[in-house]
């Protein structure tokens, strides 16, 4: 049951992350009828630097207020 859990959990973070991700990408669509190819890298880079402050021992909280 607990590896069930752990699926489900893991299953709708990354769901989130896909949803806000399209999100975004239709924000800036629909604001200037352009697709933003750069729009991952923008993500990755991110998320990069959050695993790097993290890894170094930057306070989670932080982090997550530095990278958004």
């Amino acid at each position: 049951m607990e590896s069930f859990l752990h699926q489900v959990f893991a299953g709708l973070a990354t769901g989130g992350i896909y949803a806000s991700l399209a999100l975004a990408l239709v924000m800036i669509y629909q604001t200037t009828h352009l697709v933003n190819f750069a729009q991952g890298e923008m993500a990755m880079f991110s998320t990069y630097l959050a695993w790097t402050m993290i890894d170094v021992g930057v306070p989670y909280w932080a982090t997550f207020s530095i990278t958004l």
